[in-house]
């Protein structure tokens, strides 16, 4: 998973997290592949790429890796030979894309159904009273369940010892990470909602009958905006 910086403090209500990344170049694309031989093939890239920090053209290296479990995604890197620049990224090849929202339950203790999160995915667990949004340069991230907990933990053990504990924010992180850890224990079960209106996210479960998708259009990200 990529580091992020925390923008918002938990809420009176619910702790929600914004996630952003200094870097400023996307470079999630939908690549066409194809097989020749039993290898991908990679289309030519038909633009040169300018390095944010310095101006100058960079190297862009696509590879592909298998999972375990049979998917395959695209690993990017991108550097720049001039001022050192780096940066990598993935992508699912067997991605969706489709804007939607995922509802997930996790009600026996299973925490290794994968999570791939673009860069306008937004996650909620309303039990805990937990949301994470994305920022603007946000990178892609692929981790599972367990990853999710873990991260929004340390999020809230962070913000537990840099709050005033005599204050209604620590109390109700305090009962947020409760909560959590009964989650994460399978004492508590939880629903993990994925939101994405640009279609670059999606979840892949280990059982489908725990999960339901409920497919968006421009016209339901505008309701939802308006609203």
């Amino acid at each position: 998973m990529h580091p992020s910086n925390e923008r918002s403090p938990p809420s009176s209500n619910s702790s929600s997290f914004t996630e952003d990344h200094t870097d400023s170049l996307s470079i999630q694309r939908k690549a066409s592949l194809n097989r020749k031989d039993g290898y991908y093939e990679f289309p030519p890239l038909d633009e040169s790429i300018k390095c944010p920090i310095c101006g100058k053209n960079i190297e862009i290296t696509r590879t592909i890796y298998s999972l375990p479990d049979g998917d395959d995604i695209i690993i990017f890197v991108i550097q720049c030979e001039q001022c050192g620049y780096r940066k990598s990224d993935m992508i699912p090849v067997y991605t969706a894309f489709q804007p939607g929202i995922y509802r997930l339950k996790v009600d026996d203790g299973d925490l290794t159904h994968k999570i791939f999160r673009g860069a306008t995915g937004n996650l909620e667990i309303p039990e805990i009273g937990v949301s994470i949004e994305r920022g603007p340069a946000a990178n892609f991230d692929f981790t599972n369940v367990e990853g999710i907990l873990l991260r929004i933990e340390q999020q809230i053990q962070f913000f537990l010892q840099t709050t005033p504990s005599d204050t209604p924010e620590w109390k109700n992180a305090h009962d947020s990470l409760t909560r959590l850890r009964a989650c994460k224990s399978g004492e508590m079960s939880f629903t993990v909602i994925l939101t994405d209106f640009d279609g670059g996210s999606y979840i892949t479960p280990t059982d489908k009958e725990k999960m339901v998708f409920e497919k968006l259009t421009v016209k339901s990200e505008s309701n939802n905006k308006n609203t």
